[in-house]
């Protein structure tokens, strides 16, 4: 924001501050704003990744786990027996 003057030696344009000397106050909670929303999107990314991970596990630990065991065992037992005597 500027102030215009006019004067003998013809217009001016003279810089003031915005907000005076409180603007450096205000300047730091506009930054600490964009900082706390960037690093609230880091951790909904974040979490949102942490999550995924934890579902993946659980499901190879209770589901894909155990079908595979039970499939495996379900082969073991229907093979047939060879004996050494035949």
């Amino acid at each position: 924001m500027g102030v215009r003057l006019s004067g003998g030696i013809g217009p001016l344009r003279v810089s003031v501050p915005v907000f005076g000397a409180a603007g450096g106050f205000f300047q730091l909670c506009l930054y600490s704003i964009k900082l706390l929303g960037w690093a609230l999107w880091w951790e909904l990314v974040l979490c949102w990744w942490l999550l995924l991970g934890c579902y993946w596990l659980l499901r190879l630990v209770y589901w894909d786990g155990p079908r595979w065991v039970w499939s495996w065992w379900q082969r073991r037992r229907s093979a047939p027996v060879v004996s050494a005597g035949s």
